[in-house]
């Protein structure tokens, strides 16, 4: 009996090795691979805030996009800062990736910097795992001065009709969308030959690893460290641009420095009523 159960296990096992060399065998080969990443990153804003889209390239059915690790060493976005991602890739049932893939088989496309795969992203690394059921991926998107802008954090019009926002980093020239009586009204691009600028210290968090979170934790953090920081403020008058009374507000948009089709977010004014030839 001993003999026949031994036998028996010898079987089964024989059996199970003899079906996972079939399924290795006959699974359709993955010969290369289509990423799109879009990468939305705050400049000056603590790494972690960032939210980071890792799609296939195209609709198919023979991999999915599992996980993605953030590879930076400073706890801050700069202008200069190239990240680098490690893209997790598994392949789907039935399918298993060429153990020879290399990175002239790998197409990323970075969405912020058109729509020709490879502009603004570089793929450093492609390693083969786990029998060729897995790959990852490194890659590295080109500097962040050349496809982001730092953000402005407030927008203000003075009894006067004086517009003033904070620089935004990598921007020197702004969007101004000139509201009236919750209408469009006007727009005008401000920069260096029709703004005036100064400095203003403003109370900002003193370790900017652990803020801001957009949390209510936010107000612990700045209590333990508070610091204070000279910002550049700009100003913009918009008295020459009222023709007619009404109540006024401005929204203010960062340009890219280095390409001006590259937008930041929308900062919003409170609304000031003004009159032609009138201030204060």
């Amino acid at each position: 009996m001993k003999k026949v159960r031994w036998f028996l296990k010898v079987l089964v096992v024989s059996m199970a090795i003899s079906g996972l060399v079939s399924v290795t065998a006959f699974a359709k080969k993955i010969t290369s691979l289509t990423l799109t990443i879009n990468p939305d990153i705050k400049i000056g804003e603590s790494v972690g805030t960032e939210n980071i889209i890792i799609n296939n390239g195209k609709e198919n059915s023979e991999y999915d996009v599992s996980v993605m690790t953030i590879n930076h060493k400073e706890s801050v976005w700069g202008l200069d800062d190239e990240p680098e991602f490690l893209i997790s890739v598994a392949a789907k049932d039935k399918f298993q990736f060429n153990k020879k893939l290399k990175k002239e088989d790998v197409s990323v496309t970075n969405f912020l910097t058109g729509s020709a795969a490879g502009n603004g992203v570089t793929v450093e690394e492609v390693k083969v795992n786990n029998g060729g059921y897995d790959v990852s991926v490194k890659v590295k998107l080109a500097k962040l001065a050349l496809t982001h802008t730092g953000q402005v954090d407030s927008v203000s019009i003075s009894p006067e009709g004086v517009v003033s926002w904070d620089e935004a980093l990598g921007s020197t020239s702004y969007e101004l969308r000139v509201m009236k009586d919750d209408q469009p009204f006007k727009t005008v691009i401000a920069d260096a030959t029709n703004t005036t600028t100064h400095q203003e210290t403003r109370e900002v968090f003193g370790d900017a690893s652990k803020g801001p979170t957009g949390t209510a934790k936010d107000a612990e953090i700045k209590a333990k460290a508070k610091t204070k920081k000279k910002e550049n403020v700009l100003e913009y008058n918009l008295m020459s641009l009222v023709t007619v009374p009404g109540m006024y507000y401005v929204e203010v948009v960062p340009l890219n420095g280095l390409n001006s089709m590259i937008r930041g977010d929308k900062v919003v004014s409170a609304g000031v009523w003004l009159v032609p030839g009138v201030s204060g």
